[in-house]
């Protein structure tokens, strides 16, 4: 019989108000857990370090948080490399590795879930490497306006409140602050030149912002990545696509917005923009990444 081991992100929004539900239901069943309690990246670190040699091939890792405690464990975890299969509860903002799943918001609903699961699946990852810097991302990776509107958002202190409406709302700031940038994506022996870019988003699932379906081709079941590239958008332009956006995800036909699939591809960006991976800001000033997926086993 496997145990569940439950990591938890103790600064991650509504975490705790989730491990008080945690304490009351789990007794119920008849399984076997731990908790294990982190209070910083550097602490998961060292906990799955020690977790390496020691934990059983059979148990599982369940992740309760955000997509940022998410996207830190799956670092660590492939760092390390495990092999067990991973679980999740959600308990952040946008929740939007959840809302691909279909993993339910409320914690009972998800443990049910997460107990009724009968053998692991395979789902992909988005792995970016440049140099020897790796990111790793279970939903999107993203530069320009996307990454801009999470450092308004970090910088104003309403990161912890962002959801779809907070998000839609602070496209316009965005859009307004973000200069246009040159871009070249390469997908095998094939180029293509961008000039005027706004945002250009790497998906392995269809939304981000916490429910807006920015790639709604996108899926972590078939291993393919979605580029999307926003190029040389006016504001009216912004008005027509953000209205297809929203009504019937339709705004990947007007001319744009550029989208394509691929396993692998590489993005060169030859200026400092902001960026996100999974709605964690970071920020460099040149940008040659190279990006491919990679499996994992999940508990979903």
């Amino acid at each position: 019989m496997h145990s569940y081991h439950f990591i938890i992100n103790k600064h991650s929004r509504n975490s705790q108000k989730v491990l008080k539900k945690l304490l009351v239901l789990l007794p119920k069943h008849k399984v076997e857990y731990k908790f294990l309690i982190t209070e910083s990246i550097e602490q998961l670190d060292t906990l799955l370090e020690q977790l390496r040699s020691t934990m059983p091939k059979t148990d599982i890792f369940v992740v309760v948080g955000g997509d940022g405690s998410l996207n830190q464990f799956i670092t660590f975890y492939t760092k390390h490399g495990f092999k067990n299969p991973i679980g999740y509860i959600p308990a952040g903002s946008g929740n939007d590795f959840a809302r691909a799943n279909t993993i339910p918001f409320d914690t009972e609903e998800a443990l049910l879930h997460l107990f009724s699961i009968k053998e692991k699946e395979e789902r992909s990852i988005i792995i970016a490497t440049q140099n020897n810097t790796t990111h790793f991302a279970v939903n999107s990776i993203g530069f320009g306006i996307d990454g801009l509107i999470g450092q308004l958002l970090e910088s104003k202190g309403k990161k912890e409140k962002m959801g779809a409406p907070s998000y839609m709302l602070s496209i316009f700031s965005g859009f307004a602050k973000q200069e246009k940038f040159s871009l070249t994506l390469t997908i095998g022996t094939h180029s293509y030149e961008f000039n005027s870019v706004q945002l250009a988003l790497v998906a392995n699932h269809p939304s981000f912002g916490g429910g807006i379906y920015i790639a709604p081709d996108a899926s972590g079941k078939d291993d393919q990545l979605e580029v999307v590239i926003a190029d040389n958008v006016s504001p009216k332009n912004l008005l027509s696509i953000l209205r297809k956006l929203l009504i019937n995800q339709t705004h990947k036909s007007h001319p744009k917005i550029h989208s394509f699939k691929s396993k692998e591809m590489t993005i060169h960006i030859n200026s400092g923009q902001y960026a996100q991976k999974d709605g964690e800001v970071f920020h460099q000033d040149e940008y040659d990444y190279h990006f491919q997926t990679k499996q994992l086993p999940f508990w979903i």
